[in-house]
């Protein structure tokens, strides 16, 4: 019963999300003037940057898996790591972030991490990941949520569910997290530094997106905190798969001030396809590999270590 009052709750916030966001998309189609697409042979080198940037960003993503094995004495090759990262991303587009963590600790404890400390590294890891993506955009974040009062509510009640639910269900205790947090002091500093360029990567190739399309340059820096500062709270709604929709209204709510509302319409829908191709083909090319191996093997593939 319990659980398919949970399914039913989840069901709920979906359906009002939904409903919510189209509402919004609707009103906000009818603000503006019939979309316009501006596509110019003189700037394609901008869209070709923003691929080539993106993809870069995308292969720098597995280097904290990579970096947090390592430093538990799990001497994987980075490809290895790469296919660990991106076959539990998969789980990304359930319901849910939940699939993401259970993939991702199952392909641990494949190459012999105990669970508990898989655990840790993902927590520290994810952790790491949406604190660098607030530390930047902090400002506007703040001040917009106090503007916007369902926004401030998704922070408010996610990140303290999210805690809750991890706490309560790997049962960490205050003596786990002191054993850890002195274990994973380095590797949190190099894990830092692995996402900062991330987001700063990612900053370039958003900027430069945006310059294709409306040939407006926002700066690369003003780019990565709008994107960043969406991915957090899509991220945060946990009940939207990959948080479709809510990063959209809100980058489209950052972006109208910037770039104004047609622009700004525009490249959030652009920007989820932009997203999406590259983390597909990421996706692609890792359960590609990792199903060939099971092919060969018949059994999950054991990722060389020592």
């Amino acid at each position: 019963m319990r659980f398919s009052l949970k399914n039913s709750a989840i069901r709920c916030f979906q359906i009002i999300t939904i409903v919510v966001i189209s509402i919004y998309f609707i009103n906000m189609y009818k603000s503006v003037s019939a979309l316009s697409i501006s596509f110019s042979s003189h700037h394609i080198w901008s869209i070709l940057l923003s691929v080539i940037l993106i993809s870069a960003g995308f292969f720098l993503l597995p280097a904290p898996t990579f970096f947090l094995l390592q430093s538990v004495g799990k001497k994987i090759s980075f490809v290895d790591s790469m296919k660990i990262f991106f076959f539990s991303e998969v789980g990304k587009y359930l319901p849910g972030k939940v699939w993401v963590a259970v993939g991702r600790i199952m392909m641990y404890s494949k190459i012999g991490v105990e669970r508990e400390r898989g655990i840790f590294i993902l927590i520290l890891e994810l952790s790491v990941m949406i604190f660098t993506a607030i530390i930047y955009p902090g400002r506007i974040i703040l001040h917009y949520i106090m503007l916007k009062p369902a926004i401030l509510t998704i922070f408010l009640s996610a990140i303290p569910v999210l805690l809750f639910l991890i706490i309560w269900k790997y049962h960490i205790t205050v003596e786990k997290i002191k054993k850890y947090t002195i274990q994973f002091t380095i590797p949190a500093v190099t894990i830092f530094i692995s996402f900062t360029l991330f987001w700063f990567i990612l900053g370039c190739a958003f900027q430069c997106l945006i310059y294709y399309f409306t040939q407006i340059n926002i700066g690369s820096f003003r780019a990565m905190q709008i994107f960043s500062a969406s991915w957090v709270v899509g991220f945060l709604a946990f009940f939207m798969p990959v948080g479709l929709g809510v990063r959209e209204v809100f980058m489209t709510e950052l972006l109208i001030p910037v770039i104004g509302n047609q622009n700004a319409l525009l490249i959030a829908v652009v920007a989820r396809i932009w997203w999406t191709f590259i983390e597909v083909i990421f996706i692609a090319f890792s359960s590609g590999k990792m199903f060939s191996e099971f092919l060969k093997t018949n059994a999950l593939p054991e990722i060389k270590h020592s």
